[in-house]
């Protein structure tokens, strides 16, 4: 008896392109978000204090960003299929832990 893993292919259909185009398009918005994230200062300024020094404010933006990202990712099976595919384990350094269980299983 066979079990099948994943949804059937039907490569000409417009909805299996769609949901690739989906996939993809969430990959690169990740990869984007890393490379904010390299580039972001850590801290923002956050005004003076009393005695004229700055106040400074952690910057924790691009962190949000970046896994809100990694959520995006895992939430869609067909992304997660991709990166298992390239065997890409992380984006930016952050782990995308369902590809990486993915593997583990193969």
């Amino acid at each position: 008896m066979t079990t099948l893993t994943s949804a059937p292919i039907d490569a000409g259909s417009p909805a299996y392109w769609a949901d690739r185009q989906r996939a993809v398009r969430l990959i690169r918005a990740a990869e984007a978000v890393a490379q904010r994230l390299a580039e972001a200062p850590m801290y923002l300024h956050g005004g003076y204090d009393a005695d004229g020094d700055v106040i400074p404010i952690d910057d924790h933006g691009p962190f949000d960003d970046m896994e809100e990202a990694i959520r995006d990712i895992e939430a869609n099976p067909t992304a997660v299929n991709i990166l298992v595919a390239q065997r890409l384990t992380s984006i930016g350094g952050y782990p995308v832990w369902s590809v990486i269980f993915a593997l583990r299983n193969i």
